[in-house]
């Protein structure tokens, strides 16, 4: 475990070797989940999100995109497990990204929906290696990570303040999925 950043409050923990079968999870997870590429409104813009996503939880809603109630199958649940054991903290809900190339994308944003308990979230990295960064909302304090096939970074009470994302590309990438698992209220 390395501590990546700590204050009063918020902390960032990051696991690079937390699952040992990297090449079977993402397998499994690529071919097994039924991902969509959802629309997205940006500045009164329809937009096809770029990247695949899935949904297993109650229901929720982020942006413009509603995700009915799913129940989260076993090879999830398994995966779900391993990472509370870890974080010391209970998920009832994982949203999936499925990056398929470099041209895939995620702009600013927090996860901070009303109804998600912004506490800690843990994010499950399988694939190819893709920078992540941070931005305090404030401060524009920056942070950047490189996020390794089978790494898990916890982000505890990092919402309210910081923004994150992952860029497109410039050189070629393979796919990465990553699970962001999550608390609902």
């Amino acid at each position: 475990m390395i501590s990546l950043y700590k204050s009063e409050a918020e902390e960032l923990l990051y696991f690079p070797d937390f699952i040992i079968q990297k090449e079977n999870a993402f397998h499994e997870l690529s071919t097994q989940v039924e991902w969509q590429q959802n629309k997205i409104r940006v500045y009164g813009k329809w937009y096809d999100e770029p990247r695949l996503t899935a949904w297993f939880g109650p229901a929720y809603k982020y942006s413009s995109i509603e995700w009915p109630e799913r129940p989260m199958p076993f090879f999830l649940q398994e995966i779900k497990n391993q990472v509370e054991q870890v974080a010391g903290f209970s998920f009832n809900a994982v949203l999936l990204n499925y990056y398929r190339n470099e041209r895939d994308s995620m702009g600013w944003h927090s996860d901070d929906e009303p109804e998600m308990n912004q506490t800690m979230i843990a994010s499950l990295s399988l694939g190819a290696e893709r920078v992540f960064k941070f931005r305090h909302k404030s401060t524009k304090q920056k942070l950047q990570l490189k996020l390794t096939n089978g790494s898990l970074l916890l982000m505890k009470n990092f919402q309210d303040n910081w923004q994150h994302a992952i860029d497109k590309s410039t050189k070629p990438l393979g796919g990465r999925i990553n699970l962001t698992f999550r608390q609902i209220i």
